[in-house]
């Protein structure tokens, strides 16, 4: 009894990874003071947008910043004016506000081959003679094989996703432009292509770079 056990391997997924570029500019004239409360206005698409506001709180808590959702101080229930905007910022604290745009290519799916699996069974059963003259041999062979196969063969697909972003800091109460920039997160793998590594990814370059900048506390 033979049994064969194989493994074809047509293509294997690629390994995952994510990668984030960004860039940033600060105004020449910095606030007198780093930046310490942030109302942060998130325009994202739906699904992502509560993601993005979670990662900008645990951001800039890691610089020692409150990051607060500025829909929670100014419900969109009805249409606030200039000053209104002030003075309710003012009284919450706010110091600065974080606009941030959001545009997302939702997670692709490429086919990137087949992995097949599979086992042989079966007998073989022969008889041969074997023919000597001096210093060499001759062996005759005859036989016959009789058996079966079988497999499973499963799909490889690749996964991507590519989120785009672009967000201003300004002064809470005068509306000058503190700092401006923009990213992106490339994400490969099916480990990485959740809304939690694209929001992570993103919201930390961000606060990475105010750090940088000397806009908000430095956490090196």
């Amino acid at each position: 009894m033979l049994r064969r056990p194989f493994l074809v391997l047509l293509a294997l997924p690629l390994a995952g990874c994510v990668t984030t570029s960004m860039q940033g500019y600060a105004d020449s004239a910095p606030p007198s003071r780093p930046v310490t409360q942030i109302a942060a206005m998130v325009a994202a698409p739906v699904g992502l947008r509560a993601d993005i506001q979670r990662s900008l709180a645990e951001a800039a808590a890691k610089h020692g910043v409150a990051a607060i959702d500025a829909l929670s101080i100014l419900p969109p229930t009805r249409t606030y004016s200039d000053a209104e905007i002030r003075a309710q910022l003012k009284a919450k604290g706010v110091d600065s506000v974080l606009l941030l745009t959001v545009g997302d290519s939702g997670v692709q799916r490429e086919y990137a081959g087949t992995i097949f699996e599979g086992q042989s069974f079966g007998t073989y059963n022969g008889q041969g003679t074997v023919s000597t003259f001096g210093n060499t041999s001759n062996v005759a062979l005859s036989g016959t094989y009789s058996g079966s196969s079988f497999g499973t063969a499963t799909p490889v697909h690749r996964y991507s996703r590519t989120t785009q972003f672009t967000a201003k800091l300004l002064d809470a109460q005068t509306g000058r432009t503190l700092w401006v920039g923009g990213g992106q997160v490339n994400a490969g793998g099916l480990l990485f292509v959740g809304n939690g590594t694209s929001a992570a990814s993103s919201t930390s370059a961000i606060f990475d770079d105010l750090a940088a900048k000397g806009l908000i506390a430095s956490t090196s």
